[in-house]
């Protein structure tokens, strides 16, 4: 169980991205595609238009859908949710990533007009408004890759070169508009370690390599020495 300290530390990290946005507490796939109906709806608005969520999972592994159609998805997704790992599916890319309590997500869409919208720009955006969220706590996260992180990617944010967030972004095309969400999960406290191990178990199955190192992991509170018990 959270610690009053770990909790608060979830609550003012939210407060300091966004004062007027209340986290939202969700449960499965619902919540994933729930980003999938937010980019929806932001297409049809006007260009310049945004809207932002952040919400907590319950606890799950969340999957690509190049990954869920490997032979033996069924099989290792059917081993991870006995352990207690339901696996669900998002249509954004990178690789197999954790949702629990504790892992605080950002979803920011926007309608970007008639423009195309290149890959590495539509990340803009909310690493701006992350950063600028830090900072209001006195943390200055780092953007950039960690060798042996899931799901690793140029846009982790990171402290001490241990990843602390990864994020993911998808744009989309709808009525000579275009649209884009980018979403980041940021790991304000638990076991790192924990969280390798179930991707671990899961990614084996499908006979996919072991590249994780826990020494690339951290939290938020272990950064900060915030006390979990």
């Amino acid at each position: 169980m959270a610690s009053p300290g770990e909790r608060d530390l979830v609550r003012r990290l939210a407060q300091a991205i966004s004062p007027e946005t209340a986290v939202e507490q969700c449960a499965g796939q619902q919540a994933i595609d729930d980003d999938d109906d937010l980019i929806d709806q932001v297409a049809a608005l006007p260009p310049g238009s945004s809207r932002l969520r952040i919400w907590e999972n319950q606890n799950c592994l969340v999957t690509t859908r190049p990954v869920a159609r490997r032979k033996a998805f069924a099989e290792a997704a059917d081993f991870s949710a006995r352990s207690g790992w339901p696996v669900h599916v998002r249509s954004s890319g990178g690789s197999t990533v954790i949702h629990r309590p504790g892992i605080l997500n950002i979803s920011l869409a926007v309608a970007a007009g008639a423009k195309p919208v290149p890959p590495n720009a539509s990340y803009e955006a909310l690493i701006t408004l992350l950063q600028a969220g830090f900072r209001k706590l006195h943390i200055e996260p780092f953007i950039g890759s960690i060798a042996g992180a899931y799901c690793d990617g140029s846009y982790n944010l990171c402290l001490n070169n241990r990843k602390i967030a990864g994020t993911a972004s998808r744009i989309i095309r709808r009525n000579d508009q275009t649209a884009y969400i980018c979403h980041a999960s940021i790991t304000v406290y638990g076991s790192a370690s924990s969280d390798i191990a179930n991707i671990r178990n899961f990614e084996q199955r499908l006979g996919l390599p072991d590249v994780y190192t826990t020494s690339s992991h951290a939290t938020l509170a272990d950064m900060l020495a915030i006390n979990p018990g």
